[in-house]
């Protein structure tokens, strides 16, 4: 596969990752829809999520960034939202329908959003 098609649908998935665990929480706010939050996390987040690993790691092995410090770090906050999406998962599991909405669900559009900046600014830059 073509590297510069690679990149492109890795930045793809991880857009629609990112924006799906955004949205999830979203839904929550109004009737407490649990099941329409369950839906964009494990329908739409969980496959661009393994499409985004699969892609990122194959790139990764292409360019030989497995030495490189930055890939350390960056996997780091790649990881951290992995499990922030499988701990997120859980709560609504757990949550009752029309319930209060838990802690991390209500920080988790801005916990993703945080983690997931420094992660793109990591591959941006480079930076050791």
């Amino acid at each position: 596969m073509d590297y510069g098609l690679t990149v492109n649908l890795h930045l793809a998935a991880m857009v629609v990752w990112i924006a799906a665990m955004i949205a999830a929480p979203l839904t929550l706010r109004g009737a407490g829809d649990t099941a329409t939050a369950r839906k964009i996390l494990r329908g739409v987040a969980t496959p661009a999520l393994i499409l985004t690993w699969l892609l990122g790691i194959w790139l990764a092995v292409q360019i030989g960034a497995f030495t490189q410090g930055w890939l350390h770090v960056k996997l780091l906050f790649v990881l951290a939202l992995t499990a922030l999406h499988g701990i997120a998962l859980g709560r609504l599991r757990r949550m009752t329908p029309g319930g209060s909405v838990p802690g991390l669900l209500r920080a988790l559009p801005w916990v993703t959003l945080l983690l997931a900046a420094v992660a793109v600014w990591l591959a941006w830059q480079k930076p050791f």
